[in-house]
């Protein structure tokens, strides 16, 4: 048996996040968006895209979620404020979220455990993101390049998820935050 962990989860630092909703469809609307963070949208569903320090997860047809260093997010919201017209909605959200990084050999195995989703890298490559049901409670789920996912959870479920996935991650060996 390895001295290495199977599992090994992280608490990622806070982050800021904004809600963003809009037209995909109305180019000045994903240009402007795309001036501000420095990310285009992702327009396929389930999917994610990061330039730089900041990301943008498809959370549906009409609404993203962006993530920002910690400190950014009042800045941005008021730089796409600024730029937007039309019929759009940008809400500071950085509050409610807490975000953890799962990885080690053994790290989809924990994923499979934990949500009835599919997370078989033929079906979930990295640049893939789904709302799930996560041990129930509910998480958005995202597949890194380097093969660690990202979990962003509900603040008040975050140390519920962490004990839970140490839990599963138990047979495996286990390394957490």
């Amino acid at each position: 048996m390895s001295d290495r962990p199977g599992v090994v989860l992280r608490r990622e630092p806070a982050r800021g996040c904004l809600n963003l909703r809009g037209n995909p469809r109305d180019a000045g609307f994903r240009n402007a968006v795309a001036a501000v963070t420095g990310v285009e949208l992702p327009v396929e569903s389930c999917t994610w895209r990061r330039a730089g320090d900041a990301a943008v997860y498809w959370l549906g047809p009409d609404e993203w979620l962006l993530v920002l260093p910690a400190g950014r997010e009042a800045d941005v919201e008021r730089q796409l404020r600024d730029v937007l017209a039309g019929s759009f909605s940008v809400v500071d959200t950085s509050g409610t979220h807490c975000f953890l990084n799962l990885s080690g050999p053994a790290r989809g195995y924990v994923l499979q455990k934990s949500s009835p989703y599919d997370f078989h890298p033929r079906n979930f490559p990295a640049g893939r993101c789904v709302q799930t049901v996560f041990a129930k409670a509910s998480a958005l789920v995202a597949a890194n390049p380097d093969g660690s996912f990202d979990l962003v959870v509900r603040r008040s479920y975050a140390d519920y998820v962490r004990d839970w996935i140490a839990d599963a991650a138990e047979e495996y060996g286990f390394a957490g935050e």
